[in-house]
């Protein structure tokens, strides 16, 4: 049987997802040590490998989609019985976030005039305009 190790961390997360990269890179910006186990090598975990996209009222597509809208479709779709609280956050820091991982390098497909493009999806009021993703084809 092989020796085993010890590793010691601040922090240690599990799942290197999205969730699990984003909860890595805020506790290593306080200056915690953060370790990171994942089942699968880095780059093929379920985020990147899914194809529906981030949902975020970018307003790039369709001008009239808002955090507030996008607010009011997920409390709808989740039949008024999720945390509310919840969704309006998600709601109000999606577009944010989007734009958070461009910046670190995140590619996303574009509008005709450059802008982060949205597709349809399920559960928007507004056409569905509200889903940004990478090489996806759009409706």
């Amino acid at each position: 049987m092989p020796a085993s190790q010890r590793f010691d961390y601040d922090v240690l997360v599990i799942g290197a997802g999205g969730a699990g990269l984003r909860a890595a890179i805020e506790a290593a910006n306080t200056g915690a040590s953060v370790g990171l186990i994942c089942k699968s090598l880095l780059g093929k975990a379920h985020t990147v490998m899914a194809e529906g996209g981030v949902a975020a009222a970018l307003a790039n597509v369709d001008e009239r989609d808002s955090w507030r809208v996008h607010f009011a479709d997920t409390m709808r779709g989740g039949q008024y019985v999720n945390n509310w609280r919840m969704a309006e956050l998600h709601a109000r820091e999606a577009p944010d976030r989007v734009r958070e991982l461009e910046a670190w390098g995140a590619v996303f497909d574009r509008t005709a005039d450059g802008k982060i493009c949205s597709g349809t999806s399920a559960a928007t009021s507004i056409r569905g305009w509200r889903t940004s993703a990478i090489a996806r084809a759009w409706n």
